[in-house]
């Protein structure tokens, strides 16, 4: 259903956006439209290490180059093509010591307003000259505002302008993602529908658990299946994971009947990250570590009900907003529906373990 909506979306030249935290498919769902696109040039570009203005611009710049052009192009023609399309930035191909080609621009360094606008309609331009619809995935868009904030305005200056290209903005932080494309005072303000990516569901796991063990002849319980999706919240990257520690475990002659078998694989996966989620711990305030823990253990009730509020100590109600949209921001966790949940399962039951 998601892979159709996105084709389709994709074929009438609207730009989607969408957001779930990191690790729960998102970016394998772009790679299969992907593939399933034939008539559809597709470019994907992570911005989550992109440093600022310029190291945006290069990358951005030789990813477009290298998925538009026609690198089969005579080297003479084709830096004929880049010189036009990337005006006044000096592009340059290189070969390596194999032969293969290299793309990358030869100057100083790219911040003016007029050169990066250069590079955001290079996909537009090209697009016109081939009559070829073009779709642009871009990971992480939340990173946009770390990186400028003012790139904001000169994307959304450029991309309103082209009807021939369909833009996917991925997200992992959920406040940022709203703040771009929810707030009225946001230059990507109803720019691109949103989309809701619905989880695999727990039967479809339980299915894809029982069949890799079966695959690989080992045996495994359906108690044992049972844990491991109620740990990892049926998050497919984190029941993949706890999937195969257990994989290890049963393997090395472990028994699953065992009363601390379930302790056993989660102390596996639990210590080794023990340090990292210490260090944020330490760096939250108070009101955060209420929340987080309230936010953890309870299910039976919201947390901004009084009762809840009592018995983990929460600030009043417009405090524990602001609250949640620092816990939020971090990464730490999600809102679903109208309650909150803890992004990271392993996290989350580290959590649990504090007194």
């Amino acid at each position: 259903e998601e892979i159709s909506y996105l084709k389709t979306q994709i074929k009438n030249g609207y730009s989607t956006w969408l957001f779930s935290p990191r690790r729960f498919g998102k970016t394998s769902l772009i790679e299969k439209v992907f593939r399933e696109l034939k008539d559809t040039k597709c470019v994907y570009f992570d911005l989550y290490n992109i440093r600022s203005k310029d190291d945006f611009c290069r990358k951005y710049s030789k990813i477009i180059a290298h998925e538009l052009f026609n690198w089969k192009d005579d080297i003479k023609v084709l830096s004929k093509k880049f010189s036009n399309a990337f005006n006044n930035l000096s592009p340059t191909v290189s070969f390596d010591e194999f032969g293969n080609p290299s793309f990358s621009l030869n100057v100083h360094k790219i911040e003016k307003q007029e050169d990066i606008e250069t590079i955001l309609e290079v996909p537009s331009e090209f697009s016109l000259s081939s009559k070829k619809r073009i779709c642009i995935a871009f990971d992480e868009f939340q990173e946009i505002k770390r990186i400028d904030p003012f790139m904001l305005h000169w994307m959304r200056s450029s991309f309103q302008r082209h009807r021939e290209i369909s833009y996917i903005f991925l997200g992992s932080k959920q406040s940022l993602m709203d703040d771009i494309f929810t707030s009225n005072k946001s230059p990507f303000y109803e720019f691109a529908t949103k989309m809701n990516l619905s989880v695999i569901s727990r039967e479809e796991l339980f299915s894809f658990i029982e069949q890799n063990f079966n695959n690989n002849r080992l045996p495994i319980s359906n108690q044992t299946i049972d844990s491991i999706l109620d740990k990892s919240e049926c998050q497919p990257h984190f029941t993949q994971y706890f999937a195969s520690v257990v994989f290890d475990l049963i393997n090395a002659g472990y028994k699953q009947q065992d009363e601390d078998f379930t302790q056993l694989w989660m102390e596996k996966i639990l210590i080794p990250q023990s340090d990292v989620f210490q260090d944020i711990y330490d760096q939250l305030t108070n009101s955060q570590r209420a929340a987080l823990q309230a936010i953890g253990k309870r299910k039976d009730a919201g947390i901004f009900s009084e009762s809840v509020k009592i018995l983990y100590n929460l600030p009043v109600s417009s405090s524990l907003n602001e609250v949640l949209k620092a816990l939020q921001k971090k990464g730490l966790v999600y809102k679903a529906a109208d309650s909150y949940k803890i992004t990271n399962p392993v996290f989350k039951a580290w959590l649990l373990r504090l007194e």
